[in-house]
């Protein structure tokens, strides 16, 4: 049933932002966060064509993934476009949400923050929260496997 419940909850998600609401706002009190992301065994994708200064494009793709409970592991695959060419690099490590801010945390040490918005959009953000530009969004790919 929690598949049910979060395709539900995508279709509400859009409705609460016509109405004034937040994701943030409409979450219950005790701390518990937007569908799929405290499932235990969890899978989340998202998706986009991200600005680049000296390229075409970062077509980004981002899968979240959590098993038993305890582990939650993403994949990470980016491609620099630049004409008919691509180059590619992928990464992996842990994340871990912190209220409406999502932190990658790369095998290399490196840290990634996206904002989750009302819509369940990854926005890249710096250190302080604040969106990295206009042209930073990730949107989500299909329902997760729960």
């Amino acid at each position: 049933m929690p598949a049910f419940r979060y395709r539900w909850s995508i279709l509400l998600l859009p409705l609460l932002a016509l109405a004034g609401c937040s994701a943030e706002t409409s979450a219950p009190r005790n701390g518990t966060s937007a569908p799929g992301f405290d499932s235990p065994d969890a899978e989340l994708s998202w998706q986009g064509m991200l600005a680049c200064a000296d390229c075409d494009g970062i077509d980004t793709r981002l899968r979240l993934e959590r098993g038993n409970g305890v582990v939650s592991q993403y994949e990470l695959v980016e491609a620099f476009l630049d004409g008919e060419e691509a180059e590619y690099f992928r990464e992996s490590g842990r994340w871990r949400r912190d209220g409406r801010i999502l932190r990658l945390q790369s095998t290399s040490g490196a840290e990634r923050l996206y904002a989750i918005d009302g819509a369940g959009n990854l926005v890249v953000v710096d250190r302080a929260g604040q969106a990295a530009g206009p042209d930073r969004v990730l949107s989500p790919v299909g329902s997760p496997r729960m």
